[in-house]
């Protein structure tokens, strides 16, 4: 099963990247060694054309919602220690949801936001965190991703100062990497984190230092 997986990985990214994959991955098993891409959407790079159709069928949806889709789906990633958390800080879930089920969905924050445990997003002001973002297989190939990024746009675009939209993704995922690009994103730097158990130290390339980085908590 695991060469079954290399191989697709090879025809899909190459050689190339498969190689980092592994290396990354091994090295992240003898210590915490994570290479962060930070990237930004500013509201004036938005392909608008990619908001066209399935117009009703997305929004934002409440916690009671999220949670009632969730028992129905745990594949959808949505624990209650999860929801009970991302509302708490006051982050909002933009979804697509067609015939009752949740297809697609992606996360927005204004504050600090979790990476993993010990890790923390911090960024500039006019900013909104996206993260979380999730297609399930069977919504797969209809490029909600960017769809649901565009109307999301539109939604933020009434908050006073909203500027765009940064996100983080790990070096090694290229899939992710590759979906953020043909969306409009552009990276602006990378952040570097080392440590044992839990991370101990957080570097900020200048490219990305005064619009986003990990804390330490």
């Amino acid at each position: 099963m695991v060469s079954a997986r290399l191989r697709n990985y090879v025809a899909r990214h190459g050689l190339a990247s498969t190689l980092f994959h592994v290396v990354y991955r091994l090295a992240n098993s003898a210590v915490m060694l994570m290479v962060f891409q930070v990237v930004v959407l500013a509201r004036g790079e938005v392909d608008w054309e990619l908001a066209a159709g399935h117009g009703g069928q997305w929004g934002f949806l409440g916690q009671d919602e999220l949670k009632r889709l969730s028992r129905a789906d745990p594949s959808l990633e949505l624990d209650e220690e999860f929801l009970s958390g991302a509302f708490a800080r006051g982050d909002r879930c933009f979804a697509f949801i067609q015939d009752g089920i949740l297809g697609a969905y992606a996360w927005y924050a204004v504050g600090p936001t979790p990476i993993q445990d010990s890790l923390t997003a911090v960024f500039g002001p006019g900013y909104v965190y996206m993260y979380k973002a999730f297609t399930a297989p069977a919504f797969r190939g209809r490029r909600l991703y960017g769809m649901g990024i565009a109307r999301a746009m539109q939604a933020l675009l009434e908050q006073q100062g909203f500027k765009g939209l940064v996100s983080c993704v790990q070096s090694h995922n290229r899939p992710s990497q590759k979906g953020l690009r043909r969306i409009g994103f552009r990276t602006v730097g990378r952040i570097l984190v080392l440590g044992g158990r839990r991370p101990c130290l957080a570097l900020c390339s200048p490219g990305c230092r005064s619009l986003f980085c990990a804390r330490i908590s």
